[in-house]
């Protein structure tokens, strides 16, 4: 019934769980010390981190500039720079308008979540990790819209599954919400967590065009990225000023503890230049919602860390154990149409593996050994008629 398909080149996929798995856990750390991670100086990271990934992806290419990496129809195909350059689908005028877009939705929906909700109504710490894969959703939709990537029958059921799933996940909060919320505030917050999946889906399908026709590099990409971010940053913090909690922990903290809190900043920039660059290369080499799989696979862990600290799922003042464990079943079993969405599982049922790349890939193998049988065939059949012509004379 279910089949398990082995995925190459997948490296990218992996380094871009293994950044963003580090840089919560340090996120977690770092709010221990006393620093709220809504505080708007994870923004300034996040943006330098861009900076920083840009400059990495910059060095790299200096040293590796004999081939460039692009992707089409999610093969990577290595193509050996020439004088020639390749003919960009759009002008320079639009292609600068789509890397502000790209930049000004990667700076929203993180200030929509870390910035905007929490004064609205303070949801569950857990809220946007539980629904992260409202982005698979969200990109696929996009990408459909968009005619960018085509999305095959598999997909689409396990989309709709995505669907009720995270509808479910929105209802158990709502029916445990605290009392001391009114409820149009709460609903208010989970449209803006709506809207941030929606604002993460633009940035990578707009990232993902770009590559595909405009054949812009990483570097490229990344660098106009963090620049147009770090320009928008700047004004908003006229307003608002991101350093305003440190400054606070530096007066009131022991000296060690602010050593410690300026090293995990310091790895948290570092660990969001990771994000980005894999981020980047996994948008072009294989699509939107191949790399939103890196982002909600296995957060398990992280809902038990915080029902065990006594932060998260909370009724009455008291840890509901319904509420926790059908949270933690549901997003295992969310885990898992991810990993069917993006084929490392195959549903041999309700004819669901049929336009599935391993499927596809055993038919033309099947038809081109038929082929193959036919045309040796001929040729017997042909040697045959031949030898009887000749015993005739």
């Amino acid at each position: 019934m279910i089949r398990i398909s082995i995925r190459n080149n997948l490296i990218y996929l992996l380094l871009l769980f293994i950044s963003y798995t580090i840089r919560r856990i340090v996120s977690i750390i770092i709010d221990i010390l006393g620093l709220d991670n809504s505080s708007l100086i994870f923004c300034f990271l996040m943006v330098l981190g861009e900076i920083i990934g840009g400059i990495i992806i910059y060095l790299y290419q200096c040293n590796f500039n004999k081939k460039t990496i692009t992707q089409k129809s999610k093969v990577m195909i290595e193509l050996i720079q020439t004088d020639r350059e390749l003919k960009r689908a759009d002008k320079d005028l639009k292609i600068l308008f789509l890397l502000f877009l790209a930049s000004f939705f990667d700076l929203e929906e993180y200030l929509i979540v870390y910035k905007f909700i929490p004064e609205i109504a303070e949801l569950s710490p857990t809220a946007s990790l539980r629904l992260c894969c409202i982005m698979t959703i969200t990109s696929s939709l996009i990408c459909i819209i968009t005619s960018i990537i085509k999305i095959a029958r598999h997909q689409i059921f396990i989309l709709i599954f995505l669907g009720i799933f995270s509808g479910i996940i929105i209802i158990l909060d709502f029916i445990y919400k605290p009392k001391d919320i009114y409820f149009w505030k709460y609903f208010i917050s989970y449209l803006l967590v709506l809207c941030h999946f929606i604002f993460t889906s633009f940035t990578d399908v707009i990232e993902k065009y770009l590559a595909d026709n405009d054949y812009l590099g990483p570097f490229e990409m990344i660098f106009s990225e963090g620049i147009s971010s770090f320009i928008m940053m700047s004004i908003y913090s006229i307003f608002h000023n991101p350093f305003k909690e440190v400054s606070e922990i530096y007066i009131e903290a022991k000296t060690g503890k602010f050593i410690a809190l300026i090293i995990l900043l310091i790895l948290y920039a570092l660990f969001s230049a990771a994000v980005n660059v894999y981020r980047i290369y996994c948008n072009i080499l294989y699509s939107p919602m191949t790399k939103s799989l890196a982002s909600y696979f296995f957060i398990s862990p992280f809902i038990i860390y915080h029902f065990i600290v006594g932060n998260d799922f909370i009724y009455e003042g008291e840890r509901n154990y319904v509420y926790f464990f059908l949270n933690l079943i549901i997003c295992i079993i969310i885990d898992f149409l991810g990993l069917v969405y993006n084929e490392f599982f195959i549903l041999n049922f309700w004819n669901l593996s049929k336009e599935t790349h391993s499927e596809i890939a055993r038919r033309a193998k099947t038809k081109e050994i038929e082929l193959v049988s036919s045309k040796k065939q001929e040729i017997s059949d042909k040697d045959d008629n031949d030898s009887e012509g000749s015993d005739d004379d």
